[in-house]
């Protein structure tokens, strides 16, 4: 499985800032390192950055899409690698968004070719954070399944239950199966790859299995005030106009399938306003 390592630890930032010394936003280092596209940068702006997504596109003005979002955009020092470019002359840009809703899109420009900086040691620090989350990760799926076993079988999460009958052993089996299923084994990703948004801002939803599997999302503000629940999906595939969504802004969400909760996430819609550089 590839995986797409964020630069987001102070320690490894400060090295990066001191020996590569990348540009500042909404400039933006860009290198490839045999095959893989290094995107860094400096964000020095004093309001607050809601967001920022990495676009690509073989033209310098166009076609361009959007390949990843940064997790914790407001980090001083930040990047990403793009681990499987179609092409290595690939054009880059940055969509920076802001609280108040307004946004720059960056300049686009080509990867320079990288043979003076190393990114081993870089990379590995990375690796051993990712580790870590993964780590976190765990532990938290394990406490969402025991509570869900609880809440399927209708009982307080502290209580026993009589064991030994055949009829017990298949009811807990086959809600260990269910539970399994829906918390997955694989770590929840940001951006989603369920419920993100397209280049017009508008919100794709996109499920697995939904025709033997029973889906419902709740969407809510950043403040978690509901909005509104898709219920009974029977479809793979939907586009939720932005407009429904009221205004610009982060929001979460929840998706349960066959009433457990399957992943919680967020994204943001940017304004339709651009803010000249």
């Amino acid at each position: 499985m590839c995986r797409l390592y964020f630069l987001l630890i102070p320690a490894i930032c400060f090295t990066m800032n001191s020996a590569y010394g990348q540009a500042t936003l909404p400039d933006f280092t860009l290198k490839n390192n045999k095959g893989e596209i290094s995107v860094l940068w400096l964000n020095q702006y004093p309001k607050q950055v809601n967001g920022i997504s990495i676009q690509r596109s073989y033209d310098s003005t166009k076609n361009f899409t959007s390949i990843a979002s940064v997790f914790n955009p407001q980090n001083t020092i930040n990047g990403f690698t793009d681990l499987n470019p179609p092409y290595n002359k690939m054009y880059y840009r940055l969509f920076i968004g802001f609280d108040t809703g307004v946004y720059i899109l960056s300049e686009s420009k080509r990867p320079d070719v990288n043979t003076d900086i190393d990114y081993t040691l870089l990379i590995i620090e990375i690796n051993a954070v990712y580790e870590r989350n993964i780590q976190l990760y765990e532990e938290k799926v394990k406490a969402q399944k025991e509570a869900a076993l609880a809440r399927a079988a209708k009982l307080p999460a502290k209580s026993t239950v009589k064991k030994g009958t055949a009829d017990s052993k298949a009811k807990t089996n086959t809600l260990e199966k269910a539970v399994d299923e829906a918390l997955l084994n694989d770590v929840i990703t940001y951006p989603s790859k369920r419920v993100f948004t397209d280049k017009d801002n508008n919100i794709v939803v996109k499920l697995p299995n939904t025709k033997t599997n029973k889906y419902s999302i709740k969407f809510y503000t950043e403040s978690y005030k509901p909005l509104f629940t898709l219920n009974h999906l029977a479809d793979d595939f939907y586009i939720i106009e932005k407009v429904n969504f009221g205004s610009s802004g982060w929001y979460l969400f929840e998706i349960f399938k066959n009433e457990i909760l399957f992943e919680e996430n967020k994204f943001f819609i940017a304004r339709d306003e651009k803010l000249n550089r």
